[in-house]
């Protein structure tokens, strides 16, 4: 079983050293790079785009037709 390339809430609240609450409110906000897969409620990130975002790239916002969102690093996939 190979391990995920995605971290949850509490792991980017851990890595932040803040509340997951604080993190809820920045993905919210469009203020931290995320996914939010249409009909899911879970907040999902990866650990390559926080990276990107905390070496200065700007963000980018990207609406799914069924509801999702998705915020990520420009030029990013």
């Amino acid at each position: 079983m190979t391990a995920s390339p995605f971290l949850f809430v509490e792991d980017v609240a851990e890595r932040e050293r803040c509340s997951t609450r604080t993190i809820h409110e920045r993905a919210r906000l469009g203020e931290i790079p995320h996914l939010k897969r249409p009909g899911s409620r879970r907040l999902l990130f990866r650990e390559d785009w926080l990276a990107a975002y905390d070496d200065g790239a700007q963000l980018e916002v990207v609406d799914q037709p069924r509801g999702g969102r998705i915020v990520r690093p420009k030029g990013r996939r």
